[in-house]
């Protein structure tokens, strides 16, 4: 098979092309040949070193997947070979998914939605599953007013999606240019006034104006300065997910005066557990979401398709994802 392979941590120019056997399933696992993958920030990390880079068993890198199922191991059931499938492998798989084929156990398998394409579908997982857990550890509901730290980025668009289905009216992003301003305009129907410019000196101030009043729900999609601002505009009580760090401790002792809640959020929480019982966690989470794209109460995911499979398409993802200025999903088909 063609696989993208990382010849060391370090650059995007330390991509190439390499031609390897067909990997062979596992017990519990099915073979998947793969339509579509999908780029997330957490590549660009562990390709540096950072993050996950620890963990990994392929050199392989890519999480997210859409594509048909190739092959089955005999003690798994709940499958048949040509199921349509999408897919959060990890690092449980046989190698990541810039490649044509990989092993993956079932418990992080899903039927692909039928209302998706195979790039949608491969632009769903790491994304739609964050957001879900981002929402769910922060308590989200119709009631809570919700302020979300980087709207415009992939995680940040289902945040918005599932936000509104579970009924929140009162839901303030940021945008940092009137392109990312406009994305969120046109793809999810926000006002103009339930956005900032966290450029803006005031733009603090601004939000709860828009909101009259603090927030009951912080997401933090970005760290930094946007996770001091989190921790800021909380209401007494308040619940504040970060899908990338931990607040320092000036912003501790902000969440301690006012009895707030600080919930991390990872993707990958559950694949560090030896616990096939705790991996079906995530296709739980992705039957919920396509149930959701099948009943057209959450719209397809926007994903810019780069290319096919090959390095030079692998690097200018990275690139574009580092720049910080991408809107919604990048993928790839393969």
């Amino acid at each position: 098979m063609k696989a993208i392979m990382l010849n060391s941590f370090g650059s995007a120019d330390n991509f190439a092309l390499a031609h390897l056997p067909i990997p062979e399933i596992r017990s519990g696992e099915v073979r998947i040949r793969v339509q579509a993958a999908a780029f997330n920030p957490v590549d660009y990390q562990i390709r540096k070193g950072q993050s996950e880079g620890g963990r990994l068993r392929s050199m392989i890198l890519g999480r997210d997947l859409s594509g048909s199922i190739d092959a089955i191991h005999d003690d798994v059931k709940e499958f048949s070979i040509g199921d349509e499938v999408f897919s959060y492998v990890s690092d449980l798989a046989s190698n990541g998914t810039y490649a044509e084929y990989v092993c993956v156990p079932a418990e992080l398998v899903a039927r692909k939605p039928e209302t998706l394409t195979h790039t949608q579908a491969a632009a769903v997982p790491v994304a739609g599953i964050t957001a879900s857990l981002a929402l769910s550890r922060a308590q989200a509901e119709k009631t809570k007013s919700v302020f979300i730290a980087g709207g415009a980025g992939g995680v940040g668009g289902f945040a918005i999606m599932l936000a509104r289905q579970l009924g929140v009216k009162k839901l303030v992003t940021t945008a940092g240019n009137a392109k990312s301003r406009a994305y969120l305009i046109n793809q999810y129907g926000l006002n103009d006034d339930q956005i900032v410019d966290y450029n803006d000196a005031d733009f603090m101030r601004q939000a709860m104006a828009r909101n009259r009043g603090w927030f009951d729900i912080a997401l933090d999609l970005v760290g930094g300065k946007m996770l001091s601002a989190c921790c800021g505009l909380l209401a007494v009580d308040g619940n504040l997910a970060s899908v990338t760090e931990a607040p320092k401790e000036s912003d501790f002792e902000t969440l301690f005066q006012k009895n707030a809640s600080f919930h991390s959020v990872g993707a990958n929480a559950y694949s560090l557990k030896n616990d096939r019982v705790a991996w079906l966690r995530y296709r739980e989470i992705l039957d919920s979401l396509s149930r959701h794209f099948e009943g057209r109460v959450v719209s397809p995911p926007h994903v810019r398709i780069i290319g096919n499979l090959s390095p030079e398409v692998v690097r200018q993802a990275h690139l574009l994802l580092e720049s910080g200025s991408v809107q919604g999903k990048l993928a790839m088909t393969c």
